[in-house]
């Protein structure tokens, strides 16, 4: 059973995932219409900073707080037909993506370990699977469309490093024991 200091924290972080898409506009490459966001960034911390199931959670219920309709995805957007179009597949990602780090990130805070396991599921693994439904929805040859998100690359691995720098730099552990 989750505690109250539980559930307080995967709402306080789902609410900072939905701030994230307002923090910078949204910046779109074109052939593909996948903007830039802050989202990613505070999805890859969650893993790092939560237990698995907090991980999982406060990044899901970010995820349900925008398919009923609030605008917390990028360019202010809510609602399922945002799941149903071309970025759907990263959003119905993201709790896993944060799950998986949360799941294989070090106990001792193993910068290399932790940096690969991070751009492996945030980078790798996501681009590949949420490219699938991308290609579909665009009706884009699904290597084409993979390509068409290599400028994301540095960007994510920026994201990713300043993730890890916060959750380095925390004092306490928000995990919970």
């Amino acid at each position: 059973m989750i505690k109250i200091k539980e559930l307080s924290k995967i709402s306080l972080f789902a609410a900072f995932i939905s701030v994230s898409v307002y923090l910078i506009p949204p910046i779109t490459i074109p052939l593909v219409s996948v903007p830039f966001t802050l989202q990613t960034l505070f999805i890859i911390l969650a893993g790092f900073i939560f237990t698995p199931l907090e991980a999982f959670l406060s990044v899901l219920l970010y995820v349900f707080i925008g398919a009923v309709g609030l605008p917390v995805y990028s360019g202010a957007r809510g609602g399922l037909s945002v799941l149903v179009g071309p970025t759907g597949g990263f959003i119905i990602l993201f709790p896993l993506v944060s799950l998986m780090i949360s799941i294989l990130k070090s106990k001792t805070k193993n910068t290399t370990h932790d940096l690969v396991m991070g751009a492996f599921i945030s980078i790798v693994c996501l681009y590949f699977l949420a490219n699938i439904w991308l290609s579909i929805t665009l009706s884009l040859n699904y290597w084409v469309a993979l390509l068409s998100l290599f400028p994301f690359i540095p960007l994510d691995i920026i994201k990713l490093l300043l993730a890890y720098l916060v959750y380095k730099k925390l004092p306490i552990d928000f995990a919970s024991k």
